[in-house]
């Protein structure tokens, strides 16, 4: 959805809604999931110093990502966007690059743990 939504040019506003709602839906689908998953790793006495430095990073991650989004994005000299497409190149690329890292992880936490002997 975000590459259809950085590809839509001049486009009428209820269609702009629809796209906007149905990746926003896709968006808060992913999260909200993730979230209740991530606040599973800590220990229970650990887990809000846990949580604030992941809504700490989050907001690093958000803050860093809109820096580099408005170094791509431009306006031209007849007022529209300039390169807005490439962002929604570079969020499928991200997105591909994190699920394989999280994949990865996933599969050496996963690893039974050598016992002593």
């Amino acid at each position: 959805m975000v590459v259809i939504y950085t590809n839509l040019g001049i486009t009428p506003i209820y269609a702009v809604v629809a796209v906007n709602t149905i990746m926003f839906i896709g968006i808060f689908s992913r999260m909200i999931p993730s979230q209740a998953l991530m606040s599973a790793i800590p220990t229970p006495e650990n887990r809000g110093a846990f949580m604030a430095i992941s809504a700490s990073l989050q907001q690093l991650s958000g803050g860093v990502a809109s820096l580099v989004a408005g170094l791509i994005v431009v306006e031209g000299t007849d007022g529209f966007l300039e390169h807005f497409d490439t962002l929604g190149y570079i969020m499928v690329i991200t997105t591909i690059a994190t699920s394989i890292a999280m994949y990865l992880i996933n599969q050496r936490v996963s690893l039974p743990a050598a016992k002593p002997a």
